[in-house]
């Protein structure tokens, strides 16, 4: 199962046809004091200047696993369709406890295939709180210039979501595939721990306790699986059409085929971390995992000539596109270490901090949803109202997308809706 998924933490990018705007900067802020220390109480953007006279600043916070470079294809195209609006793209502060030393070596799959887990005990206090306090700094510093309107992407919807109760110093929220009730855990659960489809997941006196792993280890995934996914696409970036290294697929393949075989949604059995960027030629069969989740997917049995190649169908996501935006040593798609606690806090928010209560919101919510993602029909927002009562809601679901697709689309789909929503924002 683990090698099925080594690449979920790959979700997102891509941008090759549309023009772009010019570079990014990489920005570190001030973090929530913990016991970590000043040196890691730190987060982290890529910061995308606007074009024109400066309106206001969009913020963007990445979903589950997710790493700054999720927005990069959205964000470079969003600052040409919306004028004046300057796009950060937020990495939290557990993207500063990663090795990326390695992609800058002259063999980095190899450096990666000795790495070394280091402990973060720490990471068991890295939780809402905390995280909502970082966010507020970004809010703040942006906000000394002009208004700010967050915007979450899956589990950073909900994270997003969470930070319009929190604080009331935001100029619009925008939900992408998401939303604050995304994920939901018992009061029970969240204590104690419980069963789900994937087996037993603890719950916070465990990890308190230092009987957990204070970083997501679910699914067979793990940090060492996720700097390798990073690893095998920033290489694919590279040379898409070299042959894969030994160790990345049982079988010969291009670089290209090897890294996307696994997020493509006919290969991937969780819709949810798939994309739609082409297709492998080569054998194929039928994933059982897949049928256990209620999905027709395949696997890749090895090649029909010399090697398993990759083909693009021309479907939402441009293949290219996609592992270009990989080839960024400073970050990356994926958080390595993404805390256990944040997941539990969110999936049990209400209980994790009490203080945060329903209000009406003072602007709009544009909640966008993937046709063939988490929330593909607008009733799936219904429960928005059970938060922000009395606030508005303009819902709109694009259809045909994954749930990746909606950041990493050729055509920039999420672009045009939020560029109109952002026209309407009060200075």
């Amino acid at each position: 199962m683990r090698g099925v998924l080594l690449l979920l933490a790959l979700g997102l990018a891509g941008a090759q046809s549309p023009r772009w705007a010019g570079d990014s900067e990489y920005r570190t802020f001030p973090g929530v004091p913990t016991a970590a220390g000043p040196t890691l109480d730190k987060s982290y953007a890529l910061v995308y200047p606007a074009q024109g006279e400066f309106r206001g600043t969009v913020l963007f916070v990445p979903g589950f696993l997710g790493g700054a470079t999720n927005f990069d294809a959205l964000a470079r195209r969003l600052v040409l369709a919306a004028p004046g609006w300057e796009v950060w793209a937020w990495d939290r502060r557990s993207n500063g406890l990663e090795d990326r030393r390695g992609f800058a070596t002259a063999d980095p799959w190899a450096y990666y295939r000795r790495y070394q887990l280091p402990e973060f005990p720490f990471l068991k206090d890295w939780g809402l709180q905390v995280h909502l306090g970082d966010l507020q700094h970004l809010v703040e510093q942006a906000r000394a210039r002009g208004p700010v309107v967050l915007a979450g992407h899956s589990l950073g919807a909900s994270l997003a979501a969470l930070f319009a109760l929190y604080r009331e110093n935001l100029a619009g929220l925008i939900l992408l595939d998401g939303s604050p009730n995304l994920i939901r855990v018992s009061q029970e659960q969240y204590r104690s721990g419980g069963i789900n489809q994937f087996g037993r997941t603890p719950g916070l006196d465990e990890l308190l306790a230092g009987k957990a792993p204070p970083y997501i280890t679910l699914f067979g995934l793990d940090p060492m699986g996720f700097a390798q996914a990073e690893v095998q696409a920033f290489m694919a970036a590279q040379a898409p059409q070299a042959d894969a290294p030994p160790g990345w697929v049982p079988w010969r393949a291009s670089r290209i085929a090897a890294a996307l075989y696994r997020v493509d949604d006919r290969y991937q059995p969780f819709p949810a971390f798939s994309v739609s960027v082409g297709q492998a030629v080569g054998r194929e069969g039928f994933n059982l995992l897949g049928f256990l989740f209620g999905n027709l997917t395949y696997t890749v049995r090895g090649p029909r000539g010399k090697r398993v190649e990759w083909q693009d169908t021309g479907e939402a996501t441009d293949p290219l596109e996609f592992l270009r935006l990989y080839a960024n040593p400073s970050t990356g798609f994926s958080e390595w270490f993404f805390p256990y606690r944040l997941t539990l806090d969110i999936g049990a928010w209400q209980v994790a901090m009490p203080e945060l209560k329903p209000r009406t919101l003072p602007y709009p919510v544009l909640a966008l949803g993937a046709g063939r993602g988490l929330l593909p029909r607008a009733e799936d927002f219904a429960g928005l109202s059970s938060v922000f009562p009395g606030s508005g809601f303009d819902v709109r679901i694009l259809p045909g997308l994954t749930h990746l697709d909606l950041l990493t689309g050729r055509n920039g789909p999420a672009v045009g809706p939020i560029a109109q929503y952002l026209q309407a924002v009060r200075p």
